[in-house]
């Protein structure tokens, strides 16, 4: 069965009990065609925000467009051409809007011509994520979650629209460009170096990343010959870390139960004063972090987080915002787990406090599956999606736990899942009692007794404001 068949067998069957969630961010994304491949060119001059860049977008459209559209803000359009030959084309808010000279159907290749400011604030309606985040020497990191990608380069950003990356970015002598996948060249002359990177596997927008900036690529080999290829400004400040990396892949294989997902993998060291507007981010292959996070052992938990997520997160997607309780909520299990068995509170310990205040949620109809609003999708599904997690572990133990995991990245493996596909998935290995045990915890507008915790009793309701619950988790 195809992936879009099993995408759609499985939103039939919660469909019948649970109405869809309206969609949290509708201005994302763009119908009509699907992506296949981004190719990006940048120049990088550090002296100026602007950021001159060419996009080679190869789409595919399922039915004939006389005109399509693209995400972009916060920078110009020069050029554009479709197939080879040039085409009309208008910015509208935040859609680059295109009407090629002949409608397109099936395989086409969009060339856009583009300048980006690394200056530029656009709203967002999540949070207050600038998109860039520029050092003061004129260097940068992408922050694309979750709708920051098309101030980078025109796009489909869209959550579940998959493609791969290649990168193509030449900076001044001494500077260094990392970027998603595997560097597969480098040139080098008296002014300027060019770094080619290129994905073996696709991914959503939002995981694109690409750093500029004084950084030291530090190599290396993990479980199974894995190559690590990790990006920081001071590699003896941040060796504490980077020599654990290999044991957190280990832990992360082994808890698990699969090999990583892709090709490499390290860990990006955001540096500068402005360097990040949140703590990290599961950006895929290369997760971002500050810099100086990776100089303390402390925040082991946070790396493993982001680590989890090229799981659960990266490999296998979310098909739509609601559902990222897919992504954030095992990446929180792990991290708790890890935690649990290096010394800290245990796991139960850990997610009482979240089952005591999950009746404040569901009172104002917010559930994991089902946020409402998007500036506390985050917050939620860090929060109560873990729990929906740990009450699964609960309810069906080690051995069908890692069952259900194992089938679910399976299946869904460089694709995008949604809740519904992930009850299909759990009912198919646990047992038909799973569909309503999930549905509840998901949906449920009261919180269902926690598995094996007959003493854990949820506290009833004392607030309407807000988003109650644990602190936010660092990191995303």
């Amino acid at each position: 069965m195809s992936l879009s068949s099993m995408v759609a067998a499985g939103a039939l069957a919660v469909s019948a009990v649970t109405p869809a969630p309206a969609s949290l961010l509708p201005d994302l994304g763009n119908d009509g065609y699907r992506v296949a491949a981004y190719d990006l060119t940048y120049d990088v001059d550090p002296s100026t925000t602007k950021l001159p860049g060419t996009a080679k977008i190869t789409a595919v459209a399922d039915r004939r467009l006389s005109e399509f559209r693209l995400d972009y803000a916060g920078g110009t359009v020069a050029e554009v051409q479709v197939d080879g030959r040039p085409a009309a084309f208008h910015l509208d808010k935040q859609k680059l809007v295109v009407d090629p000279a002949t409608a397109v159907r099936g395989p086409f290749l969009v060339t856009v011509d583009f300048t980006a400011d690394r200056a530029a604030k656009v709203p967002s309606v999540v949070d207050a994520t600038a998109g860039w985040s520029n050092d003061s020497d004129g260097g940068f990191v992408w922050f694309g979650q979750p709708d920051r990608a098309h101030l980078f380069f025109p796009c489909n950003d869209s959550v579940n629209d998959k493609a791969y990356f290649t990168y193509h970015v030449t900076v001044p002598a001494g500077w260094t460009a990392a970027a998603n996948g595997s560097l597969v060249a480098r040139s080098d002359t008296k002014s300027a170096s060019t770094f080619t990177y290129a994905s073996v596997h696709p991914f959503a927008t939002q995981l694109a990343q690409l750093a500029v900036g004084k950084y030291t690529l530090v190599t290396g080999t993990g479980p199974n010959g894995l190559p690590l290829r990790s990006a920081v400004p001071d590699p003896a400040a941040a060796k504490p870390m980077l020599d654990q990396l290999p044991g957190f892949l280990d832990w992360l294989q082994q808890r698990i139960g699969r090999r990583f997902p892709f090709e490499t993998v390290g860990l990006l060291g955001a540096a500068g004063p402005t360097a990040q507007q949140t703590w990290a981010l599961e950006t895929q292959t290369l997760p971002v972090f500050q810099a100086r996070d990776l100089t303390d052992p402390n925040n082991a938990a946070v790396v493993v987080h982001e680590l989890a997520h090229q799981w659960f997160g990266d490999s296998a997607g979310v098909a739509d915002w609601n559902d990222i309780w897919l992504s954030e909520g095992f990446a929180v299990y792990f991290d708790h787990l890890y935690t649990a068995e290096h010394g800290g509170q245990s796991l139960a310990d850990q997610f009482q406090l979240a089952y005591q205040r999950d009746p404040e949620v569901r009172a104002q109809g917010i559930t994991p599956a089902n946020p409402t609003r998007p500036d506390v999708m985050f917050g939620l599904a860090r929060g109560f999606g873990s729990l929906v997690v740990y009450a699964l572990h609960e309810k069906v133990g080690d051995q069908v736990f890692q069952r259900i995991i194992d089938t679910y990245l399976d299946r869904y493996r460089d694709g995008s899942a949604t809740s519904a596909d992930f009850i299909k998935v759990a009912t198919s290995v646990g047992g038909q009692d799973l569909g309503p045990f999930l549905h509840d915890w998901l949906y449920g507008s009261t919180t269902p007794p926690m598995p094996g915790h007959p003493d854990w009793t949820p506290k009833p309701s004392t607030s309407a404001g807000g988003l109650p619950g644990p602190a936010p988790r660092p990191g995303s």
